[in-house]
């Protein structure tokens, strides 16, 4: 993964951070403007009051009425705004706007200031304003004071000091300032303690290195041949590769995990493996209408069942790939030319004795094999590989029926004695070699068909060449020639390159192909030992 990139446990931290932060910032803003308004509410619900009190009060009336001043009013006046937190300023004028009480002694007698007073003398309801004091911008209430009559013989204001409004707000705004960066103090310890928990629930792995391991682990049972298929305890699939779901004939974009198996598949014996708890092995079942063998395991966690996995892989695939492999295959091809030779110099004889000519029949015979005693003296004395020696000489006579020349160099050698390569891995090479290069020759009616074979092996080294005068190798096909789906013979071939390629792979060797349209190809491979 890249380093740059910033880790996925990072970016898990720093989005439930920002979440934390974004919860609390908007939950604060919210509840700031709530408690700001109340506040607000509040005082203006104590001005309000206080002016009506005041108004309400007979010697208030009465002073109005005299406009003369009592001393005891003024102290019962006075300890009231003292008393009250949320009140700075009391004062009652008359209908001339002249102030007959203010808290502020020396303010007695002057004209009130704000002229925001008119409203409350022309018999307007109690109301609120904001205008400028003498002692600076206020948040005025005005209540009328009436006579028995009904008559306004003044008014009555109380009202706060919008420096001590702007005091209050800072107080708010501060005390929630220090709960916002607790909180985000708490935030940023649940973000941590979630990551660890996230962390721990993925059994100690980050989770990039968990994603990373999901992705490797999906290439890898999808790169598999073999089809993996894993159900739960309750018989639903939570594991399924490609090369399973094309043994199901299922499309590869279609998900059934999470599927019950036998709604999949209902003749599944994984059901069986769950309710027996017991492993079957290399076990041949028909899916599809394909001969599928396979092998059924129980999984265990902590002594208790949990699931079960089944392992399948294509018989006929199996079969064909042992065949190749060990060359069994090439050995029967070799069997089946030598039985058709056999069975042709058979009837030749036949021929002779049905016209009783039999000294013809007799020199027929002793001057007859199967294959010339030079071919044959030659690759026994040069291929001291048994196997690999009969797989030349069933060749050469298939060969020959074909109309194909077939020969082996006759500077091969083998000098090997030690650690060579195993008989098994010459017969893949060389059975494919020549079984490719006489298809090509008989595809066609070419002038010359000639094969010729060279294997030279010494202790270092390993080197086999096959040179034929076929038509060469498509540059289509050339391209693709190691894909096992890459032929030009139909449908079943197409894996005789990439068997060869795998062995040269294992043993870090190399192959060269030379190939030209209309002229042959000469392939050489060099292996070391």
């Amino acid at each position: 993964m890249n380093n740059n990139r910033t880790k996925i446990s990072t970016q898990l931290y720093i989005h439930n951070l920002l979440l934390v932060l974004a919860s609390v910032l908007l939950t604060g803003s919210i509840s700031l403007y709530l408690a700001l308004h109340i506040r607000q509410t509040d005082l203006d619900a104590s001005i309000r009051d206080v002016a009506a009190m005041v108004a309400d009060l007979e010697d208030v009336k009465e002073l109005l009425k005299t406009r003369h001043a009592d001393d005891a009013l003024w102290r019962q006046l006075d300890l009231l705004v003292d008393s009250l937190e949320q009140v700075d300023i009391v004062v009652i004028c008359d209908t001339d706007s002249i102030r007959h009480y203010h808290n502020d002694k020396s303010r007695i007698g002057e004209r009130f200031k704000g002229d925001d007073q008119a409203d409350i003398l022309e018999g307007s309801a109690p109301y609120i304003s904001e205008a400028e004091g003498t002692l600076g911008m206020q948040r005025r209430a005005f209540h009328a004071v009436y006579d028995e009559d009904g008559t306004i013989i003044g008014f009555v204001v109380a009202s706060v000091l919008i420096s001590s409004l702007a005091q209050i707000r800072r107080q708010l705004i501060t005390i929630y300032l220090v709960i916002f960066l607790l909180l985000i103090l708490a935030g940023c310890g649940l973000a941590w303690i979630f990551e660890h928990r996230i962390q721990k629930i993925l059994l100690g792995y980050q989770p990039e290195e968990f994603c990373r391991l999901y992705i490797e682990r999906t290439e890898v049972i999808n790169a598999l041949e073999e089809g993996i298929c894993a159900v739960n305890a309750d018989g639903d699939i939570i594991l399924v590769n490609q090369a399973a779901q094309k043994i199901l004939d299922i499309p590869p974009d279609i998900s059934i995990e999470g599927k019950p198996v036998k709604l999949i598949h209902p003749k599944s014996k994984l059901v069986h493996t769950l309710q027996t708890g017991t492993a079957e092995y290399n076990v041949t079942e028909v899916i599809k209408d394909q001969n599928i063998l396979s092998t059924r395991i129980p999984v265990y966690h902590q002594e208790q069942l949990i699931g079960a996995v089944s392992i399948s892989r294509n018989k006929t695939e199996l079969t064909k790939l042992a065949e190749e492999l060990t060359g069994a295959r090439y050995m029967i091809d070799t069997l089946r030319a030598v039985n058709h030779e056999f069975k042709n110099k058979l009837h030749i004889i036949l021929g002779f004795l049905e016209m009783k000519e039999t000294e013809k029949a007799k020199e027929y015979i002793i001057n007859s094999s199967l294959a010339s005693s030079e071919a044959v003296s030659q690759l026994s004395r040069l291929i001291p590989l048994s196997n690999l020696a009969a797989l030349l000489i069933g060749k050469s006579i298939r060969a020959s029926e074909l109309g194909i020349q077939f020969s082996l160099k006759p500077d091969s050698y083998f000098h090997t004695k030690e650690r060579e390569l195993p008989v098994d891995c010459y017969i893949t090479l060389v059975g494919n070699l020549i079984e490719n290069a006489m298809d090509e020759l008989n595809s066609s009616d070419y002038p010359v068909k000639e094969i010729e074979l060279g294997i030279y092996s010494e202790n270092k080294h390993t080197i086999i060449t096959c040179d034929d005068t076929g038509g060469g190798i498509p540059e289509d096909i050339l391209f693709a020639i190691y894909d096992r789906h890459t032929t030009t013979k139909g449908e079943g071939h197409g894996t005789g390159y990439a068997l060869m390629k795998e062995i040269i792979d294992c043993y870090e060797g190399t192959i060269h192909i030379d190939t030209e349209k209309g002229m042959g190809t000469s392939i050489e491979i060099v292996l070391p030992i």
